[in-house]
């Protein structure tokens, strides 16, 4: 419903129209600020969520000429608008949604988040459930979270300042916290998933998932990333910087990000009607989510009966145990077919059930990324998106969980991830199956090439990345220091990594490698230096190849293969 041409609203159509409303941003004094802090409670920034819009809509009810028959009137007999819908025209100016949470701009600038949780058994935080995932613990009497953003500073004690005010508070019960990752569940920097209170109409997420990053000494690995798969119109999670408080005790800078929740997936696929989500890890099947071949039958790609988080494809969100035939329909279509990988058969038939275009520019970043914890060594961290609106499923790749890039290794590899080959190729891959595929194909293969050669040439260059890098680090500087009192002392927060040795690595561009703890082994080249050789090592594999043949021109808004516009219908929604 677009709320600025109707002339009523329900409550439901004004909750659904405005998302949430930032309220610091309404004039002081205004009707509109009034009603919307009265609806929210004192110190909250934004008006959302059921009961707050059910609280406004009553008030607006309430004003001279702004009821008929118990429906609220946003405009006159004459067309102009009632007092109500002044209210509303003035809350339209200040919507916000989840990327604008994300955008770490607050009402006077830059802003990082800050995560306080009080009152939590830290004890109980560090033990596991029946099924050895780690247990959720709630909070008791007198347990609280404040979540909000605020100016960077180098103050490691942060209030909510009067211009952005509190994203949300919680007590007692309501507070609730566990530790997330596989082997990273155990840092001592824990790794944490905060709940929060879902709100479908404006974004906000129900989880916020905290990275301590200390396999990364730049902090910067996860949110380039991201950039990236956002400029290659991938799928792309929201993320900005937080700082985390837990009992009192300061834990440092995170990477914070939503959950793939009901929203992102909504957001991206607006189209799909009924959908299946299955997250690519290490479970039930030996090898990983490799998408190899097993059988025709959903129940060959789960152990029926299995708890659902141990599965190699893990059933996420509403997602039941008869969507796996779906599943293996789609795997079946792509790695099982009669037609050979290089035939026009072939291709026509994937075109059909997968966003080929999608998965082979977001394998082209992940390839340039390094990112062997992905679907590359590892066969792992990815989500598949089924629409089951049809009468096959149609299914887009979403990469999940990229933090081992840009150079990241460990013992036991090559730790050569710049000098890799551009086409999967070579040593230290896993069975990927459907890129190994794809590839094969003509069409597919030259698709991926030339949307390769247009991006080391416009988004993964050293200009680009040092862009990004600028403006992350004018963040980060004024948080990351926090974490020891000293430049070249022990962290209090228990990174590996000391204030000098962040900054020498993130501005100098210096290699790390480490020695003990929880990174013990590790070795993280400059970013800088990474990206140098990646792309000295790719171009000219790249000129060995047919380029420019696709008939795409990545500088415009067509780049489905053969020249398609995109979004087609069902499919990933224009970035």
């Amino acid at each position: 419903m677009i709320l600025a041409s109707s002339n009523t609203a329900t409550v439901k159509e004004l909750r659904e129209g405005l998302g949430s409303v930032f309220i610091l941003g309404l004039a002081d004094g205004s009707a509109a600020r009034t009603i919307a802090q009265q609806a929210t409670g004192a110190g909250v920034s934004y008006l959302r969520g059921k009961d707050a819009f059910a609280r406004a809509y009553q008030a607006l009810l309430a004003l001279p000429g702004s009821s008929n028959a118990g429906l609220l009137l946003l405009k006159s007999a004459q067309g102009s608008p009632t007092p109500a819908g002044s209210v509303v025209a003035e809350w339209q100016k200040t919507t916000a949604n989840r990327a604008t949470l994300f955008d770490e701009m607050g009402a006077t600038g830059p802003t990082i988040f800050v995560v306080q949780v009080n009152g939590i058994d830290l004890a109980a935080l560090w033990q596991q459930d029946g099924n050895g995932d780690p247990r959720v613990v709630q909070g008791g009497s007198g347990a609280s979270l404040a979540f909000f953003e605020t100016t960077p500073g180098l103050n490691a004690v942060k209030q909510p300042d009067a211009a952005n005010g509190v994203l949300l508070a919680l007590e007692g019960a309501a507070v609730s916290v566990k530790r997330r990752g596989n082997t990273s569940r155990w840092d001592r920097k824990v790794n944490l998933t905060v709940l929060l209170d879902a709100d479908s109409a404006s974004g906000f997420p129900k989880q916020l998932n905290l990275l301590n990053c200390i396999r990364d000494p730049a902090y910067e690995r996860v949110r380039l990333s991201w950039y990236l798969m956002a400029a290659a119109r991938c799928p792309a999670e929201p993320c900005a910087y937080a700082e985390l408080t837990l009992n009192g005790e300061y834990y440092g800078t995170y990477v914070a990000m939503p959950s793939p929740d009901d929203y992102f997936f909504e957001t991206l696929f607006p189209a799909t009607q009924q959908r299946a989500l299955f997250r690519g890890q290490y479970g039930d099947i030996p090898g990983g989510a490799t998408l190899q071949y097993r059988g025709p039958k959903g129940t060959d790609y789960f152990t029926p009966g299995s708890n659902p988080s141990s599965r190699t494809y893990e059933p996420r969100l509403d997602t039941a145990d008869d969507h796996y035939d779906a599943l293996a329909q789609f795997i079946s279509t792509v790695c099982n077919n009669a037609n050979a990988p290089t035939t026009d058969a072939f291709a026509a038939a994937a075109l059909k059930v997968f966003d080929v275009a999608g998965f082979l520019r977001a394998m082209a970043v992940i390839n340039l990324l390094g990112a062997w914890d992905n679907y590359y060594l590892n066969t792992q961290n990815y989500i598949l998106h089924l629409s089951l609106d049809g009468a096959a499923p149609y299914v887009s790749f979403c990469a999940y969980d990229m933090d081992s890039v840009l150079g990241v290794s460990w013992p036991g590899q090559k730790r050569n991830w710049q000098s890799k080959d551009a086409l999967f190729r070579g040593t230290e891959l896993g069975e990927i199956v459907l890129v190994k595929r794809l590839l094969q194909n003509p069409l597919f293969r030259t698709y991926y090439c030339d949307f390769m050669a247009w991006f080391i040439e416009t988004q993964f260059t050293p200009e680009a990345i040092d862009s990004l890098r600028g403006g992350l680090w004018n963040r980060l500087e004024q948080s990351v220091y926090l974490e020891s009192q000293t430049p070249w002392g022990p962290p209090d927060t228990f990174r590996p990594w000391t204030n000098d040795q962040v900054y020498r690595h993130a501005v100098l561009n210096q290699q790390f490698d480490a020695t003990g703890g929880p990174v013990d082994g590790i070795e993280v080249p400059g970013i800088a230096d990474f990206v140098k050789s990646r792309r000295d090592t790719v171009a000219p594999q790249l000129k060995g190849e047919s380029l420019g043949h696709s008939g795409v021109d990545f500088s415009s808004n067509q780049w489905g293969l053969s020249g398609a516009a995109m979004p087609a219908t069902g499919q990933l929604a224009a970035a």
